[in-house]
């Protein structure tokens, strides 16, 4: 990823609300070669809800998307694969998800 890529990343990134902690990390995943989980286009995803809520900057997220997530427990959702691993859900676009907290669904 070139200075151009990751400003237009980073851009992109804050625009949907994601922590500058979590956009570092995925830089620094990228590049150390960190493989990192694939979620296709239109694959059917939920939400790993426990790893979301573990997650150490979840007490301080905006209100709106942690009770979307709490409250999508269990709910099939379909992915748009945004940038590299950022997948937001075509029912509810407003929010952005890393692929790393998805699980994908084969039989629905």
């Amino acid at each position: 990823m070139n200075r151009e890529q990751k400003r237009k990343f980073v851009k992109k990134a804050k625009s949907k609300g994601i922590p500058e902690e979590y956009i570092e990390a995925y830089i620094v995943m990228l590049e150390a070669g960190t493989t990192i989980p694939v979620i296709p286009e239109g694959a059917k995803v939920r939400l790993d809800v426990e790893k979301i809520k573990a997650g150490k900057n979840y007490v301080r997220m905006n209100p709106e998307y942690k009770e979307f997530v709490e409250s999508s427990e269990g709910m099939v959702f379909t992915s748009h694969v945004e940038e590299g691993c950022f997948v937001s859900l075509k029912e509810n676009p407003k929010w952005l998800f890393w692929s790393g907290d998805l699980s994908r669904v084969e039989d629905v």
